[in-house]
């Protein structure tokens, strides 16, 4: 085949290009047109193209004058003959290795020397305008076109021989090439693989006469951690990947906020998952246990004000409202002892409890009622047969009183702290309920507005709505594991129904 190429080229007018291209190639070419192709730059095909709309000709598509699709034939041939000859060569080597080992010799950085080793920078065609300078990767892409080329003139077998006894031989040390990692935006791609943070890079565009030049940002979990810039969108990535690789290994505090936004992704995940889960589990629950204070009713004002008169009594500095929202939850024991200055003896705790009764006996309904739409929820819930109970660390007699007041028609059973019954989160109080309506636990649902609900609920065995209208917030109850929170009233019968539904 040489001989008859060799005298096929004795009947050529123009003998140089095939001479250029069989030094390079050690073959000589058969369609020198592809590779004609492969050399040249898309300044030049813009410049071509301009002329031949002066002078009055079809214009050609510019991707038709240029080697960019050869450029994107050849990426992939030279990719699959690269994996050949590795895979042949190291025999008992694993797939990262390979993929790391062909990554690094096709990089754009090796193709630009190759492409200059082989004497193929010399007969690339481009612009005047264009400098090297600025498109560093000019000519390792010139090197995969120009392999796309032999690939369409040749054959796969031709690209093979010429990688691996022209270039393979004499320009690429193998075992000096796996010692490297010169890709960097792989090396951070594996990174952040590796410890699960969720990466991206962006780019935008900006022109320097007839140059593009483009700026890369690398961020890790939405925080740029890497910039850079280059003639190319792959080297600006590169460029971005480089500098955030070095920052991760030099900036502790840098990787502590990431790995902290990560900590809260999970977080949030677990958090949706326990959701589902107490979601799934309310399906087809036909019994509702209540909280009273925060839940059902607002009675934050009264017993501000009852504690108040009593640390007035006892010669104590009062509380704002808020300071008694978060001392409520545990009893009026619980809501003195924290009401009082640190260090208070036991005998003046029990004289301020003393006056705090006394005083909320006769005034714990002058400003307590329900919480808006909380009537209108009871009604429909006793309209559609849900047993319904209450269960409060007030005293029984209190809890009775405030029972016959608001829920005498709605609710079925009212339990309180007595003798017999230790106070939430003890489950005490909610299995007397059940007891008292003939339910089971796997039947109800808890609601309330505190940590202490969520710890009966829990002590209880059943899943527990929280309510954000009561004395604590969103942000203090998902700390204390609430999974489901309402804002509304009405909420709370969607989600039974809604999980009726489903489940139907």
């Amino acid at each position: 085949m040489e001989i008859i190429d060799s005298i096929r080229l004795l009947f050529r007018r123009e003998k140089k290009p095939f001479l250029e291209l069989k030094k390079i190639l050690g073959f000589y070419p058969h369609n020198i047109r592809f590779y004609q192709l492969a050399l040249k730059h898309k300044s030049v095909a813009h410049f071509e193209r301009e002329e031949a709309r002066e002078r009055g000709d079809k214009v050609p598509h510019v991707s038709r004058l240029n080697n960019e699709r050869l450029e994107f034939l050849g990426d992939a041939v030279l990719g699959a003959v690269v994996a050949d000859i590795l895979y042949r060569h190291y025999g008992n080597k694993q797939e990262g290795f390979l993929t790391k080992l062909r990554s690094n010799i096709v990089c754009r950085k090796s193709l630009n020397n190759l492409a200059v080793q082989i004497g193929l920078d010399k007969l690339i065609q481009y612009s005047g305008s264009v400098t090297t300078a600025h498109n560093s990767f000019m000519n390792g892409n010139a090197f995969e076109a120009f392999f796309g080329a032999i690939y369409l003139d040749r054959g796969y077998s031709y690209c093979y021989k010429f990688m691996q006894d022209r270039v393979f031989k004499t320009y690429i040390n193998v075992e000096q090439m796996a010692q490297q990692d010169e890709n960097f935006k792989s090396s951070f791609i594996e990174w952040c693989q590796k410890y699960q943070f969720h990466f991206s890079f962006s780019q935008r565009e900006s022109r320097e006469g007839s140059s593009p030049k483009f700026f890369s940002e690398a961020s890790i979990e939405n925080t740029v951690v890497g910039r850079g810039e280059g003639y190319s969108k792959k080297e600006s990535d590169q460029m971005a990947a480089k500098m955030a690789l070095e920052r991760i290994k030099s900036d502790k505090e840098l990787k502590n906020r990431i790995t902290a936004i990560v900590k809260e992704k999970k977080h949030a995940a677990h958090l949706k998952a326990l959701r589902q889960k107490a979601m799934k589990d309310i399906a087809g629950r036909r019994t509702l246990v209540f909280d009273l204070d925060g839940t059902l009713l607002d009675t934050l004002t009264d017993l501000c004000s009852s504690a108040n008169h009593a640390l007035r009594t006892c010669g104590y500095p009062e509380r704002t409202l808020d300071e008694i929202r978060m001392f409520v939850g545990n009893g009026v024991a619980a809501l003195i002892q924290r009401a009082v200055p640190e260090g208070t003896s036991d005998e003046d705790v029990q004289r301020c409890l003393d006056e705090f009764k006394a005083h909320y006996v006769d005034h714990c309904m002058d400003a307590t009622g329900l919480y808006p739409g909380i009537a209108e929820l009871l009604q429909t819930l006793r309209q559609k047969q849900y047993r319904v109970a209450i269960v409060s660390n007030k005293l029984q007699a209190g809890v009775t009183e405030l029972y016959e007041a608001f829920f005498r028609d709605t609710v079925d059973v009212a339990v309180g702290e007595s003798e017999d019954v230790r106070r939430k989160p003890e489950a005490d109080m909610v299995v007397k309920a059940l007891e008292d309506m003939g339910a089971a636990a796997d039947d109800a649902v808890y609601v309330g507005d505190s940590d202490v609900d969520i710890m009966t609920a829990r002590n209880a065995g059943m899943p527990c709505i929280s309510v954000l209208w009561g004395f604590r917030d969103k942000e203090f109850l998902e700390k204390a594991g609430a999974y489901i929170s309402v804002e509304r009233p009405e909420e709370i019968l969607e989600l039974l129904e809604e999980k009726e539904t489903d489940k139907q």
